[in-house]
């Protein structure tokens, strides 16, 4: 996985940009303490089913990684962050109107990686999926302040999230043999939304003054303001979590039997691990 985590840095940094200044900013968002959890799921779903992954896999994988990042570039500008993975934002570095234009610059670089795949269903998955974050969060502004049914919760959480697994596994399967693409589009949602719920629950219980004091209420809020009882709505989502983790694991169990499934399924039992109140 070393080789192929290197390869995708190198796209994801290849780009021209007179400014160096920015594009070392931009360099230090894309590679500084990246988790890389979808190119990883990824490399296991390629991997399980003994696929040489391709150039065009590659471009395709750094493409949504580009676009994430573009896309966390503006969620900053909108939370009004001066802080992300330790570094600075860009807003705070400048100011939001630059943020803007570099966040525009990335998702512009990052549709020219997609391109290189030479497929237009994979282009128009990616479009797809761009516009279903956005939506998500302008959801998400509209329905600042107040604490929404479940449904939609889960509705922001698939479109902000998991659209973009979705999109990236659904895209390395078509350049494939052997895996279906709805398949693979199955096992990145129910992954990228249990990582949203898992990772609101985190927030919820670790630093909640940040999403409620942007108006953002999320799966833990929704079950608290029901129970008025702190543990219970963290259980609730944790169980809310294992149903997401169980629809993964069904899937999996079709794969074949290997070591990467068995590395597949661990990163999701750890990555998803249930979230104790301390």
């Amino acid at each position: 996985m070393n080789k192929f985590i290197s390869e995708l840095e190198s796209e994801l940094t290849a780009y021209k940009l007179q400014e160096l200044g920015l594009k070392e900013n931009l360099d230090s968002l894309m590679l500084t303490n990246a988790k890389r959890i979808r190119p990883k799921l990824a490399w296991l779903l390629l991997k399980n089913f003994s696929e040489k992954i391709t150039k065009e896999q590659i471009a395709v994988i750094a493409g949504g990684e580009i676009l994430h990042t573009a896309s966390l570039i503006h969620d900053d500008i909108v939370d009004l962050s001066t802080e992300r993975r330790g570094v600075k934002t860009l807003n705070a570095l400048y100011d939001q109107r630059l943020a803007v234009l570099a966040g525009d610059f990335l998702a512009g670089y990052g549709l020219q990686k997609i391109l290189f795949a030479k497929n237009y269903e994979i282009f128009g998955i990616f479009c797809s999926a761009f516009e279903k974050m956005c939506t998500a969060e302008i959801t998400q502004y509209f329905s600042s302040g107040k604490i929404t049914g479940m449904e939609k919760y889960i509705q922001k959480s698939t479109g902000k999230t998991a659209s973009l697994f979705g999109a990236i596994l659904k895209s390395v399967a078509i350049l494939s043999e052997k895996i279906s693409p709805d398949i693979a589009y199955d096992l990145g949602i129910f992954y990228g939304t249990a990582f949203q719920i898992k990772n609101d629950l985190d927030a919820f219980i670790n630093t909640p003054e940040r999403d409620r004091n942007n108006g953002v209420f999320t799966a833990p809020d929704i079950y608290y303001s029901q129970t008025g009882n702190l543990n219970s709505a963290i259980e609730k989502t944790n169980i809310l979590i294992d149903n997401e983790i169980g629809k993964l694991i069904n899937i999996i169990s079709s794969f074949p039997e290997n070591n990467y499934k068995k590395q597949l399924i661990k990163m999701i039992e750890e990555s998803l691990c249930r979230t104790i109140n301390k």
